[in-house]
């Protein structure tokens, strides 16, 4: 977690029901992807997490989630462009208990990532390099 200090936020997304995070260190590309819930606080106000998904932004209830016109992209694409524009960087990281994830950019803005299921080969959370096979997950035994 520590060597994502300093690291430039270069996008929120997902892909199906992941939420990721995307970073750019020095000579590496990171990524998050949360398969648990997931959220992103500015101050006390939560601007998305991963409930949001469930509900669409606009068009058709049926298809928003498969068009990726849900409540969480909007607000992925719209904070995406705001740390683009203002290079949004990594100030701290934390694993917790139960691989809990804390990451606190500037801006004042905080990732939360909450692991919470029990099973020991379901993965929560995956972070990694781009492009290459070093990876952490959570739980370790989900990658075996």
């Amino acid at each position: 977690m520590a060597r994502l200090a300093g690291c430039r936020v270069t996008e929120f997304s997902r892909t199906l029901n992941i939420a990721i995070v995307g970073f750019q260190g020095e000579d590496v590309e990171k990524r998050l992807h949360a398969q648990c819930p997931f959220r992103v606080t500015h101050r006390e106000q939560i601007l998305f997490g991963s409930v949001d998904m469930r509900y669409r932004d606009t068009g058709d209830p049926e298809t928003a989630f498969d068009e990726y016109r849900t409540k969480y992209d909007r607000q992925a694409r719209q904070l995406t462009g705001m740390v683009a524009e203002h290079e949004c960087r990594v100030e701290a990281a934390a694993l917790g208990t139960a691989g809990t994830l804390s990451v606190r950019l500037s801006g004042p803005i905080l990732i939360e990532v909450f692991p919470a299921c029990a099973g020991r080969d379901v993965e929560q959370w995956r972070l990694f390099d781009w492009h290459t096979d070093n990876h952490v997950v959570f739980p370790d035994s989900a990658d075996r």
